[in-house]
């Protein structure tokens, strides 16, 4: 198609000067959709779905009414949220899910700004996974070689949006599942601070540490996404004291840690990856450790397995046949933790928001790697770096978890590739509810490197 721009702020700009409409970019979102189905990203799509509402924007925007600057642009919504034209079903088959014909709060904001809402993207099951191959429409496979994992749960809407098959897409975060498949496919994903974004019709995993998030081209495209996401939402009482976004200006030098040290080991390649990415930055940039890595990531573990297994516990008591074995015994796994032991993860995690604040260097945003490794192989059971053999499953969520834990805003952004040509993905991690500034660090920093 002429004209196609690939980033959502490409796609406003287009309509905006009429050099594409609201059908041609579903049109084109279709094809590519079926032209690059063997990666398995879509749960549910139906071209009149999305052609009805495609005809109803370009209508609105030849009258000179669009709704917004993102009216008639394609989205793809993780098979977690509700949504009253697509079923949803967490890639279990353990559903239906219950309300039908409900949208999740941010699916109705980009309804309501005229967005097309279109199409459900394959997730790990009930979000209870970092790899993306366990769901019951089969594993979704990583844009730059179909050998490859996307990383999850997000990981239909990180490849949808790789391949360039939409500009943007919507998942949720629990341990790091925005930034995972960001990371494994070359996007960008941010991760709100909890409470700041609704998760009202977001099918939960861990209700304390959830967070819903957008997956995009290119950096500028989050802070068009985020006044749909961020505010006071009635139905969703974390958001009580919720502020609406309002974009901050860019931080001369930001005081960037480094973090590292036992626990936060990475491969070779992904190390001199990112250390290259952040000595090429005009950040004031130290290193630091971070003790303890391992009792608070039992924490984590902790509070997500206990919090999963009671919101699944009714459904388990009607039958588990529906769940995969591995979800299953995850969520059997969770039954088996006490209340004392879920008293003392939360203990720990304020233990581990004071280090954060209170021993470390004097801090703008934490870095790290996304990932300790570039996007493994379909198949691959552990993994190897920093001396250590690691299960693939805990790879994926290695640093990710810090964030959930502590409530932090998170982005990863294209930090470079390996020598298999795998994109490596940059994490920062910023100050609670101060994702704007968070936002603001990261533009320096991906301008920096080039947003390679």
């Amino acid at each position: 198609m002429a004209n196609q721009i690939d980033s959502l702020t490409g796609q406003i700009s287009a309509l905006a000067d009429g050099s594409s409409t609201p059908v041609s970019l579903a049109e084109h979102s279709l094809e590519q959709a079926r032209h690059q189905s063997a990666l398995n990203a879509f749960v549910s799509i139906e071209a009149s779905i999305v052609m009805d509402q495609a005809s109803a924007a370009t209508e609105r925007r030849k009258s000179g009414r669009p709704r917004s600057p993102i009216d008639g642009i394609p989205i793809a919504v993780k098979d977690n949220y509700l949504t009253k034209d697509y079923p949803t079903t967490a890639c279990s088959d353990a559903a239906p899910i219950e309300p039908g014909g409900v949208d999740a709060t941010i699916v109705a904001n980009l309804r309501a700004a005229g967005a097309i809402i279109f199409a459900k993207t394959n997730m790990h099951e009930w979000a209870f996974g970092a790899t993306n191959t366990t769901s019951n429409i089969g594993v979704t496979r990583n844009p730059h070689n179909l050998d490859h994992i996307t990383g999850g749960s997000s990981g239909g809407s990180g490849a949808a949006v790789a391949a360039g098959i939409v500009s943007a897409a919507l998942g949720s975060d629990t341990g790091g599942s925005v930034r995972i498949p960001s990371s494994a496919c070359g996007t960008y994903g941010f991760k709100p601070s909890y409470g700041r974004a609704s998760r009202h019709g977001v099918l939960p995993l861990s209700w304390s540490l959830d967070a819903p998030g957008p997956i995009t081209t290119a950096l500028d495209d989050i802070p068009r996404l985020l006044p749909y996401f961020f505010g006071a939402d009635p139905k969703d009482q974390s958001t009580r004291s919720a502020e609406a976004f309002q974009a901050q200006p860019p931080v001369l030098r930001p005081r960037l840690v480094h973090l590292t040290g036992r626990g936060l080991e990475r491969s070779d390649e992904v190390d001199a990856t990112v250390r290259n990415a952040l000595d090429s930055t005009r950040a004031q940039l130290c290193e630091a450790e971070l003790p303890r890595i391992s009792t608070y990531f039992a924490a984590w573990e902790a509070i997500l397995h206990c919090e999963a297994s009671a919101y699944h516990r009714r459904r388990l008591e009607k039958g588990a046949e529906g769940y995969s074995d591995v979800t299953r015994a995850h969520l059997e796994a969770g039954k088996r933790l006490t209340g004392v032991e879920l008293l003392e993860a939360q203990k720990v995690r304020g233990q581990l928001v004071r280090a954060l604040f209170d021993d470390l260097p004097p801090w703008d945003a934490l870095a790290l790697p996304t990932l300790p490794v570039a996007a493994p192989r379909h198949g691959e059971d552990w993994q190897k770096f920093g001396g250590r053999r690691v299960a693939t499953q805990d790879a994926m969520t290695w640093f990710c978890w810090l964030g959930n834990l502590a409530g932090l805003p998170c982005i990863s952004i294209p930090a470079g590739t390996s020598l298999s040509g795998l994109p490596i993905g940059l994490m920062l991690m910023g100050r609670p509810g101060r994702d704007e500034d968070l936002l603001a660090i990261a533009r320096i920093i991906d301008n920096d490197i080039g947003g390679r």
